[in-house]
C-alpha cells in the first residue's frame, strides 16, 4: 500500500512538472530559451560576391546562353502530360487554357495585368527552346520585366516538359489556323 501511495505521489508529481514553467522560473534556463539567433527563411544572406556554388546550385542564366541550351527531353506523351500539368499550375493564370495570353489576371482575360503575351502567336516559334526554358527560369534577365521568375518554383526535368507543352501548344495553334 505505501509503495502504491509512493507511485502515486511520483506521478503526481512528473505529471504537475511542465518543462514550459520550469524553464521560465530558472534564470539562466530562460536566456537558454530566448537567445538571439537567426530564424531560417527569415532574412537570407546573400553569397559573397564571386562565391562559387558547391552544391549544384545554377549559374545565372543570360539570353546568348539560354540559345545555345538544347532540349533533352523528347516531346513524349508522358512530357506532355507533365508539361500540361506544369502550364496550368502555373502559366494558365496568366497565358490562358490555350497559351493566347488570356488568362483570367490578364487584360484580355478581364484581369489588371496588360500586356501578357500570347506563347502561340506566330513570333513565338521563332524562339528556341533554351530561350522558352530562360524565360521560365528568370523571365525578366531574359527581357520580361512583368513576368515573375519561376526557376525557384519549377525544377529539373518539368522546365523541358513545360517547353515541350509550350511547343505542343504552338503546333496545335498553327494547325486550326
Amino acid at each position: 500500500m505505501a509503495r502504491r501511495a509512493l507511485l502515486v505521489a511520483a506521478l503526481a508529481l512528473l505529471s504537475a512538472c511542465d518543462p514550459d514553467t520550469v524553464v521560465h522560473k530558472v534564470g539562466w534556463f530562460a536566456t537558454m530559451r530566448h537567445q538571439r539567433n537567426i530564424k531560417p527563411y527569415a532574412r537570407p544572406i546573400p553569397p559573397v560576391e564571386g562565391a562559387v556554388p558547391v552544391a549544384g546550385a545554377e549559374l545565372p542564366l543570360t539570353r546568348e546562353l539560354a540559345d545555345r541550351l538544347a532540349n533533352p527531353r523528347t516531346r513524349t506523351a508522358e512530357s506532355l502530360n507533365r508539361g500540361q500539368w506544369v502550364f496550368q499550375t502555373y502559366c494558365q493564370v496568366c497565358h490562358g487554357e490555350r497559351g493566347q495570353g488570356d488568362g483570367p489576371v490578364s487584360l484580355a482575360g478581364g484581369g489588371p495585368f496588360p500586356g501578357v503575351p500570347s506563347l502561340v502567336d506566330p513570333t513565338r516559334p521563332k524562339m528556341t527552346d533554351g530561350a522558352i526554358y530562360g524565360m521560365i527560369v528568370e523571365a525578366q534577365r531574359m527581357g520580361r520585366g512583368l513576368m515573375p521568375r519561376y526557376g525557384d518554383k519549377i525544377h529539373g526535368n518539368d522546365r523541358w516538359d513545360l517547353v515541350n507543352y509550350v511547343r505542343n501548344l504552338q503546333l496545335n495553334a498553327r494547325g486550326n489556323r
